[in-house]
């Protein structure tokens, strides 16, 4: 089912499940069994394998599938989401996350980064309304199994890695290239 879709030339919509409200811009696809609704598709921009997109803008080259949930989300150039979940967020370019994961509340520009499998990146709310967020620098990458809670800002923490199965409660990190552990008495080193 399609309504309200404008592909322009050689983009293409083959075996979606459902999309209303697109534009594809040149080269740019969606296919095999998504369902989408107001999305904007950039050049060579792709929604594949069952993937559910609502609100989202894909910026050229970037991809999401498959079987990938997303919704109220920018895609930088060249970024990748396969497996996961990303809400209300910001994903700049070349970031990655070929994994299991959730992304909620993300500013991430710059991209650059990655997320392991089973990474929590986040929480939508404090109990009542989505009302907090992480400002994420460049180069990030998000370790195995790791838990964000809001608020966290790592803009002044470019290129640093927050390691497997860390806690990272609220906090701001300004050391750049860091590699953040759990330590003891549930602080973090």
């Amino acid at each position: 089912q399609t309504n309200h879709v404008h592909l322009l030339p050689h983009s293409s919509i083959d075996s979606a499940t459902s999309v209303s409200s697109a534009i594809l811009l040149p080269h740019s696809t969606i296919k095999n069994g998504c369902t989408v609704s107001h999305a904007l598709l950039q050049w060579n921009a792709t929604l594949t394998s069952q993937s559910d997109a609502h609100h989202v803008f894909l910026m050229e080259r970037s991809e999401v599938g498959p079987h990938s949930f997303t919704a109220n989300t920018i895609y930088g150039p060249d970024s990748h989401v396969s497996g996961g979940e990303v809400h209300c967020t910001i994903f700049g370019p070349n970031a990655n996350s070929h994994h299991q994961s959730l992304l909620i509340g993300i500013l991430w520009p710059l991209g650059r980064g990655n997320v392991g499998y089973g990474s929590n990146v986040g929480s939508n709310h404090t109990g009542r309304i989505p009302d907090q967020e992480t400002s994420v620098g460049e180069g990030t990458f998000w370790g195995l199994g790791c838990v964000i809670k809001f608020p966290v800002d790592l803009t002044s923490a470019p290129y640093s890695i927050i390691a497997a199965g860390v806690q990272l409660p609220p906090q701001r990190i300004a050391l750049p290239f860091s590699l953040i552990t759990d330590g003891p008495g549930g602080m973090n080193q």
